[in-house]
């Protein structure tokens, strides 16, 4: 073999590793989100709740880091006798080790064009389940005459220089997969009905969501993104 034979050779196996290289990265970009189930069972448990409110979301398998734009959130009134209130301004979604408190906003039917000061409550009947697709407010923006999300739920970029050292150690541990991060919904209802005060008892849930980013094979063409 030629010297001129050994560095066509070398060139050659350096683009196909830099080809192969941006072929794993473009499918590095997938997560699972799951609702702590437990921890959300024993906050109703510990508030005599688990026989009148019933709170689930809705998530597909995986998604890629621009797909996650909304909560689908469903929220049973197991009661008979009382209508369960969702009091939405007072609710807000927090991320760990963020210290922004941001404030949480439903998807309304038609074509809204601003963002209200105060949100109108939800009310669930007795036995019966709301059902709705929350934001983030900051998320949302003017398009065409319309308010719409133009953000995603989370942001996955890398912390900046001046961010905190346990935010930096966070999201290595997360992008390597070792650890997931976590955020949280404020959730307030409250019950009016009878035996409750003249404008219902408040009762504050947190659900927390656990993300986890995928190995770079998940975002293979065969491997199904939805359940």
């Amino acid at each position: 073999m030629t010297e001129l034979d050994f560095v066509l050779l070398t060139t050659y196996f350096l683009c196909v590793t830099y080809v192969l290289y941006q072929i794993v990265n473009s499918f590095n970009d997938e997560v699972m989100v799951w609702l702590d189930d437990d921890d959300l069972k024993q906050q109703l448990a510990d508030q005599n709740l688990t026989d009148a409110i019933g709170i689930s979301f809705k998530f597909n398998s995986r998604y890629e880091y621009h797909n996650l734009e909304k909560l689908q959130i469903r929220i049973n009134n197991k009661t008979k006798d009382r209508a369960l209130y969702v009091d939405w301004d007072y609710c807000a979604l927090t991320e760990q080790y963020d210290k922004r408190s941001r404030r949480v906003t439903r998807s309304v039917p038609g074509e809204p064009t601003d963002l209200f000061q105060r949100q109108v409550f939800s009310v669930i009947a007795p036995g019966k389940t709301l059902f709705e697709d929350i934001f983030a407010e900051d998320m949302m923006a003017r398009k065409d005459g319309t308010i719409k999300a133009s953000k995603t739920l989370l942001d996955f970029s890398e912390p900046n220089k001046k961010a905190p050292e346990a935010k930096k150690k966070l999201y290595k541990n997360f992008v390597n997969s070792k650890e997931p991060f976590q955020f949280d919904l404020d959730l307030v209802l409250r019950f009016i009905g009878f035996g409750t005060s003249p404008t219902g008892d408040r009762i504050r849930l947190v659900c927390r969501f656990n993300v986890r980013k995928l190995d770079w094979t998940a975002g293979l063409p065969w491997n199904p993104k939805m359940p």
